[in-house]
């Protein structure tokens, strides 16, 4: 992977638009201090997601926008676009600053990406981080100065060590909450237990008197059946009476109805005989009116007749007035055009001599500008000449000190092949040994590494699919509770969830039990709304949670306290028959035992058939409890039965049945996995163990390999250098040779171009010339004014010539006009005469017809005054009937509604199971005195607090529940111990190999850039596995082993590099960016450094900025910075092959 090209716009003191390719090597980008050569470092940084002022230089995001200069304006937005590139593939990260608030956004390929997202693409291409990436002059200095643990965890963070950190901490810090939960639930059941003692004795009062109160229920149940059903049969006799006084009643509606049919039927003729003479009346009228309109008409048609005559005459006249005017505008125009031929010779004549004359004026000037461009030609060349005769000066003065440094360096080399090949003969035999050790390892770590990779995919797959049952568990319960359940259910299930503020713990019915999917249609018809009552343990509980509802305006909802339970059982004594019988509903559920009294009174003996001609049947036969079917047909014992379908039956049933599906399969997905892995860690532990002994091996092998390595460079070393130096001499001697040519050749053309300068001018003016060319043009203006003169004149009488020809146009079209309205009017007058004559006859018609209609009025004025009296007759006796039905419907309204007062009063605390095997033989009387005795015995017995028994049962619910939380917790706290164990396992597991690797690096580079010594990296002994620091240790040839600081200034800055390089080197990053990093070397450092940096570009990209020649002459492409104006940077590319 490396950077491709880095293009800038408007970014910081680069104005404008700049393009770097970037070399897949060694870039160098120098430049003076102040030139801007950092600003690429800059953009860099911050195209990669980097936007911490500190490392970008600026207080604020708009700083990076240039600020413009003297010739260029400030840029409104800087952007800054990275390419990326490795084998076969390429990626394009853009960012963009716009002003004045410094918004920025960043694409990559086009496409918008916020910065986490692009910290994942980063990731993906190796470009995470950029600590060890960016290298400068202070990053040198901080590897001097840090302390062990600041130098430990920069190694942390290279390696990723720092997540295990994290990991191990969050445990840490979940592991004391886990403890302080354990201490408040020890103590909470403390407390909850000495409650329990403190109100044992009002518990057992409580419980005596709720004896008491269960038997006045059943008197009072039975008082409201008794009085229920003697309304009942009241009602019935009444509707009896009610049915006769009907059936009287539509006797006497018939004939009322007959007589005023009758009436109805006279009244319509005499309408229909008036309505027939107002027609004739009023179309007398409408005739006159006619007559008199058509009269009106006649007289306008005629006035309108001659005034169309009299203007027909007029515009006769006006169009032959426009004709002879016509035949005078035509001769003007004949004679204006002839005149317009001959201006139009004239000026086309002096164009003609005109044009000659400008020809010659041309050639004259074309001549002078060719003897002007040829002199400055010559100048031009002879500048360049001079500059690169210059150039060649200084290049022989450079190439001669390469030439005295080269043979310097010959004459002082020794030769140490002899004894490097003799190392390396002692280290090949000790490699040769480990690797037949090695193979039997190798062998039995891939047999296990085999299994680990199996167990892996295996739990890999157990614990997905027990994540999927989860969801799905997740998922129905939601869509349960929240498209099904009403709302001020859901809402108050939800608070009880997500808090404790509402000090209750309601229950919904459906929630309560459970059943087999094929009830739940026969269960669920059953319940209908009861289904989504709530359950609480009292009336204090219910109250706040419909104080909680009223507060917060959600809606209704119907509590069932539990100590209000009045549990109803199945009537087993009465025969049913053997087939068609499904079950009673309460054998047939599964029911928490808490709320098992709740549930019975619901449906404690509800039956469930198979069809509705078993209800039907068992029903008839005398059976006084509910039934209903496996389709959802329900037979109330009050006689009500309820039927149909729709799409919804069943549903919630059925989806409480597939949740409890899914938990078993969610629970068995669970224990799968927890059992692979178990056989997973067990197969891992054995690998790891194995893999361990086979990395030592592998260490001992490759430190071998490193010295062997080693050796065989330091030989090469010697050989290339020796070539390298053979090589420049000859390079140096054949450049000279090449430059002193150049220097003669540039000399005799300096001489050459002297000799040209010196000729005089073969141009002279040319007075005449000018003068008649000005006479010309001064005659073709004087014509062109003419020619104009005839243009307006011949324009003027082709626009009178229009404007007449548009008159008589007018003047025809009014004559065809006026013809036509003098036609239609003539037609007119006509059809008003015929029209006239056609009114006279209608009148005399209409005038016959009103004197017959007078004869026949009489006779039906007389029959109508007659059916009007027997109607009335009629309906006074319908009236006496009808008061008769209304007294008898009082008396049954003034019953109904006794008995619906008395279903509100009690049916929803003793449901009606209707009068058969009702007792005859008791007295109501009675049976209120009975009632009224046992209020007297609560009274007598004192104020008891009947609280304490949902208290107690509470408690002792709440205490089981915390034992099974403290388990929980217990549970936890030895799960987090064992993460913190393996925690701190892996992590000082990955640091000590990447540790090992960093320092076996770190040494060889400090070798190589020292000529010998040695340096390690050295972790303290004496602290914790997190906090030992680690120690640089340092011996430079010929001296004592030491920490890094008390090396000198050149050794610090040769040791930190090296272990810099090292560190990058290992955590394998693919771009690497000096800032000034070689600024403190001397020159024998120097070229070492460099020999070096051009070694690791040949694996990684390498971006430098340097001022130093060595540095810079090692690069593949080189760039300098310089600042045009001040203010504004540009930037200069060069490729080295091509200079070299």
């Amino acid at each position: 992977m490396y950077i491709g090209r880095l293009q800038l716009r408007g970014f910081k003191s680069f104005g404008g638009s700049h393009d770097l390719i970037l070399s897949s090597g060694f870039t160098a980008i120098v430049g003076p201090n102040g030139s801007g050569k950092s600003n690429l470092l800059d953009a860099l940084r911050w195209s990669l997601g980097d936007s911490h002022p500190g490392r970008l230089r600026i207080t604020r995001q708009s700083d990076l926008l240039f600020q413009g200069s003297i010739t260029m304006p400030a840029a409104k937005e800087a952007e800054v676009i990275l390419q990326l590139r490795d084998e076969g593939r390429s990626c394009i990260i853009k960012r963009r600053v716009s002003s004045p608030d410094g918004a920025t956004v960043v694409f990559v390929d086009n496409n918008r990406k916020t910065i986490i997202e692009l910290n994942e693409i980063k990731r993906d291409w190796k470009l995470e981080g950029d600590r060890f990436a960016f290298i400068g002059q202070g990053e040198v200095a901080e590897v001097i100065r840090q302390g062990p643990t600041a130098r430990r965890q920069h190694l942390e963070t290279l390696f990723g060590i720092d997540v295990y950190r994290k990991r191990r901490m969050e445990a840490s810090d979940r592991l004391d909450t886990v403890k302080e939960e354990y201490e408040k639930l020890r103590n909470l059941m403390a407390e909850l237990n000495i409650r329990r003692e403190e109100i044992g004795p009002e518990v057992k009062r409580a419980a005596q008197l709720r004896e008491i109160l269960n038997s006045i229920e059943e008197e009072r149940k039975l008082l409201y059946w008794l009085r229920r059903s003697a309304s009942e049969k009241s009602i019935e006799v009444i509707e009896d009476e009610i049915t006769r006084a009907y059936s009287e009643r539509s006797n006497l509606t018939f004939f009322t109805n007959a007589w005023s049919k009758a009436l109805v039927e006279t009244e319509a003729q005499i309408a229909k005989s008036s309505r027939a003479r107002e027609q004739q009346t009023w179309e007398l009228e409408q005739c006159k009116n006619r007559f008199d309109g058509l009269t009106k008409s006649g007289f306008a048609s005629a006035t309108n007749l001659r005034t169309s005559r009299s203007r027909l005459a007029q515009a006769m006249e006006e169009k032959e007035k426009a004709n002879k005017h016509m035949e005078l505008l035509s001769k003007e125009q004949e004679e204006s055009g002839k005149e317009n031929k001959k201006a139009r010779a004239a000026m086309e004549k002096t164009q003609n001599e005109l044009e000659k004359t400008e020809k010659k004026w041309q050639a004259y000037n074309e001549r002078l500008k060719e003897e002007k461009e040829e002199r400055e030609a010559w100048n031009a060349e002879k500048g360049m000449l001079e500059a690169e005769l210059q150039q060649v000066r200084a290049k022989l003065s450079y190439l001669g000190k390469e030439l005295l440094e080269t043979r310097d360096k010959k004459n002082t080399a020794l030769d140490p092949r002899k004894e490097l090949d003799q190392q390396i003969k002692k280290h090949e035999k000790d490699r040769d040994k480990l690797l037949n050790d090695q193979d039997k390892i190798v062998k039995r770590h891939g047999e296990l590494y085999a299994s680990v990779q199996t167990l892996a995919s295996e739990l890999q797959r157990a614990r997905r699919t027990a994540g999927q049952a989860r969801s799905k568990l997740n998922q129905v319960t939601d869509s349960m509770q929240s498209e099904i359940y009403p709302r001020p259910v859901h809402y108050l299930l939800s608070m009880v969830q997500l808090s404790n503020k509402l000090n209750a713990a309601p229950r919904a019915v459906i929630d309560v039990f459970n059943c087999e999917a094929k009830l739940s249609i026969a269960l669920e018809a059953y319940l209908g709304g009861r289904q989504f009552q709530l359950l609480v343990e009292n009336l204090e509980e219910a109250g706040r949670c419909i104080d909680e509802l009223k507060a917060k305006s959600v809606g209704r909802a119907t509590f069932l306290p539990l100590e209000r339970a009045k549990p109803r059982f199945p009537n087993k004594s009465f025969k049913l028959p053997s087939k068609g019988i499904v079950g009673w509903a309460i054998d047939l559920i599964k029911v928490e035992h808490h709320w098992l009294p709740a549930i019975q009174q619901i449906m404690g003996d509800l039956l469930i058939v198979d069809t509705y001609a078993t209800g039907q049947e068992i029903v008839r036969s005398g059976f006084n409890s509910p039934v209903v079917t496996m389709e959802g047909d329900v037979f109330q014992p009050g006689g009500t039965v309820s039927g149909g379908r729709s799409q919804r039956t069943g549903k919630t049933l059925e989806l409480k049945a597939q949740i409890e599906i899914l938990k078993q399969e969610a629970e068995e997905a669970d224990k799968i996995s927890q059992k692979t892995e178990k056989d997973f860690k067990k197969v891992e532990q054995e690998e790891l163990a194995v893999s361990e002994q086979k990395e030592s091996y592998i260490r001992n092998i490759r430190e071998l390999d490193g010295r062997i390595a080693v050796l065989i460079d330091q030989k090469e070393s010697f050989l290339k250098e020796s070539k390298r130096m053979e090589g420049e001499r000859e390079r140096i001697l054949s450049s000279i040779n090449e430059e002193g040519k150049k220097w003669q050749k540039i000399l005799k053309s300096l001489a050459d171009l002297e000799e040209k300068w010196d000729r005089p001018s073969e141009i002279e003016d040319d007075q005449k010339l000018i003068e008649e060319r000005e006479r010309l043009r001064a005659q073709v203006a004087v014509a062109a004014e003419r020619l104009r003169s005839q243009f307006a004149l011949m324009e003027r009488v082709s626009n009178e010539v229009r404007a007449e020809n548009q008159t008589i146009r007018k003047l025809e079209e009014e004559i065809a006009e006026l013809d036509q309205t003098c036609v239609r009017e003539r037609g007119s007058l006509a059809g008003i005469g015929k029209s006239c004559l056609e009114i006279f006859y209608r009148r005399k018609e209409l005038i016959k017809e009103i004197d017959q209609f007078v004869d026949g009025y009489s006779a039906l004025e007389n029959k109508r005054e007659y059916l009007r009296k027997r109607v009335s007759f009629a309906e006074v006796r319908a009236r006496s009937g009808m008061d008769m039905i209304t007294k008898i419907e009082s008396k049954k309204g003034e019953t109904e509604r006794e008995l619906a007062e008395l279903v509100d009063t009690w049916e929803l605390q003793y449901p009606y199971p209707g009068d058969e095997g009702l007792p005859d033989d008791i007295d109501i009387n009675e049976l209120r005195k009975t009632i009224n005795n046992g209020d007297r015995k609560i009274k007598a017995f004192g104020e008891v607090n009947m609280g304490v028994l949902s208290e107690d049962q509470s408690l002792k619910d709440r205490l089981a529940f915390l034992g099974e939380q403290l388990d929980d917790v217990r549970a936890s706290a030895a799960e987090l111990q064992k993460l913190i164990s393996d925690a701190d396992k892996q992590a000082h597991k990955v640091f000590s190999d990447a540790l090992y690797e960093v320092d076996k690096r770190f040494c060889n580079l400090f070798q190589r850039l020292f000529g010998g010594g040695e340096a390690h990296l050295e972790m303290a002994n004496d602290e914790t596995i997190w906090d030992a620091g680690v120690d640089v240790v340092a011996r430079p040839p010929g001296k004592h082993p030491q920490e890094i600081k008390q090396l000198s200034g050149g050794e610090q800055s040769l040791a930190a590099i090296s272990l810099l390089f090292a560190s990058m080197e290992v955590a394998g990053c693919p771009l690497v960016v000096l800032d000034e990093v070689d600024a403190s070397l001397d020159e024998v450092n120097l070229r070492r450094f460099s020999e070096l940096t051009k070694e690791y570009a040949k694996n990684n990209q390498i971006l430098a900025m340097t001022h130093r020649r060595l540095t810079m002459e090692r690069a593949d492409v080189l760039y300098g910075v310089t600042l045009s104006e001040p203010g504004l940077s540009q930037v200069i590319g060069v490729r080295m092959e091509d200079w070299t």
